[in-house]
């Protein structure tokens, strides 16, 4: 048997295990009676996050687009664009979260063993003001649309030094909607870090994209659910719409 194979039937077997998990939590709140989940989400309270829809992820000239090609080509940036344009017709915040370095990086530590921001010195990728770091331009807002866009942010959750959370909290948001890059690095640490700081999160698994597979796929549907709700855009639109939805 071949490493993959192997790979992928352990997998399998780790999403039945947690399946099966997950339904004996689902039977044990309904035996303590807690609340159910909503039906519906006020637009008003609710922000849709994108994160890092930039040149080296969604051009096919771009460093990361090898690795994320797959999704794209499944529809994925497509699929976004619809979600950010019925979003916007509801009344949900859409707020664009990007990268972005000075020329030099002199915010980066070079020394740092952890690969994250190495690689992206080794690439020279997401200096501020460059084709590089440029936003994805069926997704850049009119004149007319009331979306935020963030400063650059070096960190790699969307809450990391952009004020993020207290804009929300200003704003009285209480759900995010986490779409964007990746899976398995940026969208992750945005969904835990919105977890933590209070929010009713939801992963809409049809607008994000998977760095390393099958690791992707396996925390989407399986360690995605900790942290929130995973959802097809349809679904999420649902939930956003005045008639609402039950969740899934």
């Amino acid at each position: 048997m071949s490493n993959d194979a192997k790979i992928c039937r352990a997998s399998r077997a780790f999403v039945m295990m947690l399946l099966a998990t997950s339904l004996c939590v689902a039977t044990e709140a309904q035996a303590q009676n807690l609340p159910p989940l909503a039906t519906h989400l006020n637009p008003s309270e609710t922000a849709l996050i994108l994160v890092d829809y930039q040149y080296p992820f969604t051009n096919p000239a771009g460093d990361s687009y090898a690795v994320v090609r797959k999704d794209i080509e499944g529809g994925m940036l497509d699929r976004t664009v619809k979600l950010v344009r019925r979003a916007r017709e509801l009344g949900v915040w859409v707020i664009h979260v990007t990268e972005g370095y000075t020329g030099d990086y002199r915010e980066l530590d070079p020394t740092n063993p952890g690969g994250f921001h190495r690689f992206g010195i080794l690439a020279q990728a997401f200096k501020t003001g460059t084709p590089k770091a440029a936003s994805y331009p069926p997704l850049v807002p009119g004149p007319n649309d009331k979306d935020l866009i963030l400063a650059p942010r070096i960190q790699t959750s969307a809450f990391g030094g952009t004020g993020l959370n207290e804009i929300l909290r200003s704003r009285g948001i209480k759900n995010i909607a986490v779409a964007g890059f990746t899976i398995d690095v940026c969208d992750y640490a945005t969904v835990t870090a919105g977890y933590d700081l209070g929010y009713h999160v939801y992963a809409l698994k049809e607008s994000m994209a998977g760095y390393t597979q099958p690791l992707s796929e396996i925390m989407l549907h399986s360690v995605y659910i900790l942290w929130s709700q995973v959802l097809s855009n349809e679904d999420f639109i649902a939930l956003a719409s005045p008639e609402g939805k039950a969740t899934r």
